[in-house]
């Protein structure tokens, strides 16, 4: 029998090799190096381990040695790193569900801390760009500044942001990531002049170029108000089991204000709004308001999804019903909800009134990566809870 390197390892030790310690982690895509952090502390079994995407951690939902692997899972978002150590590097992969359909992506980690740059001020502030994909093309805003862990930043689109994208410049080109276990974001490209261009991969193969000007400060996205309707002319209908398989529908409600939150747990953004939408409830709920969240998963199936779900329930202590409105394809949700026209972000918060009827609708979330935008957007929300329950 021939052992394999990482068996002939523990055979010379006395249970599992030493991982303690901070490590330099990246991902393989097709079109670049993906470089995020991974911090593991404490001995087994008692070890604990940490996902860093710059100055942004998040924990590891266990840290666990299976024959000669160690496993860190992600349970938020049905991921996991699969690893096993070679000298001093760790080897592995990187598995998660995905939106659409299993996928894996190549991982190495070696020890200590990655360097980073700042680079000029010639790459700060904001910058109108087309991300060009054929004859298509379609806007986006980016961000840039100087951060903690070097060049920091973000991408915005009609349905929110991408999160917090950090990484380092060298002279004239920049490469930035955003990495939280579910997105797998790499932004990379040059300043030639007064115009920046590149590639935005998405996931180990997607790629689209871009090229972006600076902002002026005109209208380059579609307001999150204006990206998807619906039909106000009756009141709007809507009917899902809740976790228990319970049916919920819109008549239980009449007569109170409604925030209706189309979600998914496997959605990042999603999870920055949680926090929000518990706040209008507990603020908002003895002058007559619901929240009600739909939740459209990635299977489609309730033994698969109602875990992930209440799992999402419980990080942010939800007290408001969450449903199971299938799977999250766009087309299912249109036949879920026929009434709306136009769904496509994830996090989609739909306002109905006391008759029923659709007010408003804002399509996507601002997170903490974009600053003033997301407290301009609570205080937005907070406003037109306040318009519908002031109306009689």
């Amino acid at each position: 029998m021939i052992l394999s390197p990482g068996l002939l390892l523990l055979g010379l030790i006395a249970g599992p090799p030493p991982v303690t310690g901070e490590w330099r982690a990246t991902l393989d895509l097709a079109g670049g190096e993906l470089r995020f952090a991974v911090i593991i502390e404490g001995e087994p079994p008692r070890s604990r381990a940490r996902l860093c995407n710059g100055g942004e951690c998040q924990p590891f939902s266990r840290v666990a040695w299976t024959g000669d692997s160690l496993v860190l899972d992600l349970a938020d978002y049905a991921a996991s790193i699969s690893v096993v150590l070679r000298q001093d590097s760790l080897i592995g992969v990187y598995h998660n569900v995905g939106r659409r359909g299993p996928r894996s992506i190549p991982f190495r980690a070696d020890r200590g801390r990655w360097a980073f740059d700042r680079g000029s001020a010639a790459f700060y502030g904001r910058w109108d760009a087309w991300f060009l994909n054929g004859f298509d093309q379609s806007p986006r805003i980016l961000e840039f500044h100087p951060g903690a862990q070097g060049l920091e930043g973000t991408v915005i689109s009609n349905a929110g942001d991408y999160g917090t994208f950090w990484g380092t410049v060298v002279g004239d080109s920049f490469a930035i990531a955003h990495f939280d276990g579910s997105y797998v974001y790499l932004l990379a490209g040059r300043l030639e002049g007064d115009t920046l261009r590149g590639t935005f991969h998405a996931g180990l193969r997607a790629r689209t170029s871009f090229v972006a000007t600076r902002s002026r400060g005109g209208r380059h996205l579609t307001p999150p108000g204006e990206v998807t309707r619906a039909d106000t002319a009756t009141p709007f209908g809507w009917r899902f089991p809740d976790l228990e398989g319970r049916l919920v529908e819109a008549g239980q409600f009449r007569g109170r204000v409604v925030l209706l939150d189309l979600f998914g747990s496997w959605c990042p953004n999603c999870h920055d709004a949680a926090p929000a939408l518990v706040d209008l409830y507990r603020r908002y709920h003895g002058q007559g308001l619901d929240v009600v969240g739909v939740a459209f998963e990635v299977a489609g199936d309730t033994v698969h999804d109602a875990p992930l779900v209440r799992r999402f329930r419980d990080k942010f202590a939800i007290p408001f019903p969450l449903l199971l409105g299938g799977v999250s394809e766009t087309d299912a949700v249109g036949a879920a909800l026929p009434q709306l026209d136009g769904f496509t972000a994830y996090p989609t918060l739909v306002f109905i009134d006391r008759h029923g009827r659709v007010r408003h609708i804002h399509a996507g979330f601002y997170g903490a990566a974009t600053g003033s935008l997301e407290r301009a957007l609570r205080e937005e929300l907070a406003r037109e809870v306040e318009r519908l329950l002031g109306e009689q």
